[in-house]
């Protein structure tokens, strides 16, 4: 039997650190691989946490309310090595044959022509079996190990070897051989020019003050990402050292009370949301425009279809679809600005995020493709969506990349606010509530059902009078639906 210690797992998206909420297993319990044993919150979802193996638990050292960062030990796995290193080996040959089937070059093995041969064949095939074979260690360290020319029972762990390991005793290796120092001169002659790195990275790294020509990229051939600036050492960067300082004691500010308080701890959610919030308020120029629309002919419409859909009928579908119909008169609402190329980026698409209120904090699933959708369809995705959402069953890729976004306050109360542009995105609609007011129509006063309208934008990109005539077309949808509909 060996023991294995599971560390909590990098489930992607630039998550770093998660909140552990549940274990599904007991310690003696016995588990196969892939098999879900807990669950933890990260700042975009509730995940669930696969067993790396088969095996029976012996030590869980997370409890439910610990912030656990990606790489901390949160279980222990008794596992039984031989079936492990035999399926692992496995998996190793079938990856190596698909390799090979798939390579311009296939391997061309050495075949022995003698009995001597064969002897020798024989006795190094058993040498490699004793001593790498029965090491722990997935197929993928298991090649980049090859790749490496390592004999990974030269590794000295009784745990399972990880591709770090590796890597830092390649390092190790090529340090006293000099490989190091001519690695290094090749790195310090590239210019940011032949850095390989997405624009939003470039941008990270003007921001943090860093030479991205000096970070080492560890993504697909050699690619720069955002966490290898994120982890630039801070002692070759003092600009940033002196920045974040600078920073922190402007953002610090310690509460003092001496009356009665309750502290409460804030969700991941939460903490991911104040995170975007700031960034968007201090990034992009805000300007709120506010306009006054008279719904009596949408409410009337609703009323009347309401009872004969299936789905919950709200104003929500009717408003997403006077706006898609508005953006495509105006499509620099409908846009994202590239700063590094100064270029205004329009989307021929309309996927819009919607702002649901749920226990844990804001949540805004997207909603794909609603100039293709019908009303009645937008009213069932939209509460799909929403239930998805308070259930905690959203996935990250379900709230991403959205072109335009909508928020109803309205639904709870108030008649007007300033919502915040949901970066990089450069506009945003806020819904207020549905009054009865008293409005001067042709010199008499009438009773009417109207809303305000709160649409902030980005000035870098949107100038007022575009707003204005966005807002305008919007208004004039809204108060005469059929009409809009007609023209879809």
């Amino acid at each position: 039997m060996i023991k294995i210690k599971f560390e909590f797992p990098d489930t992607g998206e630039g998550v770093t650190e998660g909140k552990f909420l549940e274990w599904k297993v007991e310690e003696g319990d016995d588990v196969e691989e892939d098999q879900v044993v807990g669950e933890a919150e990260t700042d975009k979802a509730v995940v669930e946490i696969p067993s790396p193996s088969d095996g029976e638990v012996k030590n869980l050292q997370a409890s439910p309310g610990d912030t656990v960062e990606v790489g901390d030990v949160i279980m222990e796995l008794d596992t039984d090595s031989s079936s492990e290193s035999g399926e692992e080996q496995e998996k190793e040959d079938s990856e190596d044959e698909e390799l090979n089937e798939n390579s311009d070059n296939p391997v061309i093995e050495d075949i022995p022509t003698s009995s001597t041969s064969k002897e020798s064949q024989k006795a190094t095939d058993n040498s490699s079996n004793s001593s790498s074979g029965n090491v722990l260690a997935l197929p993928k360290v298991r090649r980049l190990a090859r790749e490496k020319d390592i004999n990974l029972a030269s590794i000295k762990t009784g745990e399972r070897i990880t591709e770090e390991e590796v890597l830092k005793f390649s390092g190790s290796s090529e340090e006293k051989s000099g490989d190091k120092s001519e690695k290094q001169s090749e790195k310090e002659k590239r210019n940011a020019k032949e850095v390989k790195a997405t624009p939003s990275v470039r941008k990270l790294s003007r921001e943090e003050d860093i030479d991205i020509s000096k970070v080492e990229g560890s993504g697909r051939n050699g690619k720069v990402t955002r966490e290898d600036v994120l982890s630039f050492e801070e002692d070759e960067n003092p600009r940033k050292e002196e920045k974040d300082t600078v920073s922190e004691e402007v953002n610090s500010h310690p509460v003092h009370s001496d009356r009665n308080t309750e502290r409460v701890e804030m969700s991941a959610i939460k903490e991911k949301t104040a995170e975007k919030m700031s960034k968007s308020r201090f990034t992009a120029p805000h300007v709120t425009h506010v306009e006054k629309v008279d719904v009596t002919k949408l409410a009337d419409l609703r009323e009347q279809e309401k009872d004969e859909v299936e789905p919950h009928l709200t104003y929500l579908p009717f408003m997403m679809k006077a706006v898609e119909k508005s953006l495509e008169d105006h499509p620099s609402l409908n846009a994202e600005l590239d700063t590094d190329e100064d270029e205004i980026v329009q989307k021929k698409y309309y996927d819009f995020n919607i702002a649901v209120d749920t226990e844990n904090g804001l949540l805004t699933p997207r909603i794909k493709n609603v100039d293709r959708k019908s009303i009645i369809e937008l009213a069932s995705e939209i509460g799909e969506k929403a239930e998805k959402a308070r259930e905690r069953k959203l996935s990250p890729k379900e709230m991403k990349n959205g072109t335009f976004s909508i928020t109803n306050l309205g639904v709870i109360g108030g008649e007007e606010f300033t919502p915040i542009i949901n970066y990089p995105q450069t506009a945003i609609l806020g819904i207020g509530k549905i009054s009865e007011t008293a409005e001067v129509i042709d010199n008499d006063i009438i009773p009417r059902k109207t809303v305000k309208l709160s649409l902030s934008y980005d000035h870098r990109v949107i100038d007022g009078a575009t707003a204005a005539r966005f807002m305008n077309k919007l208004k004039e949808n809204l108060e005469d639906p059929e009409k809009m509909l007609l023209e879809m």
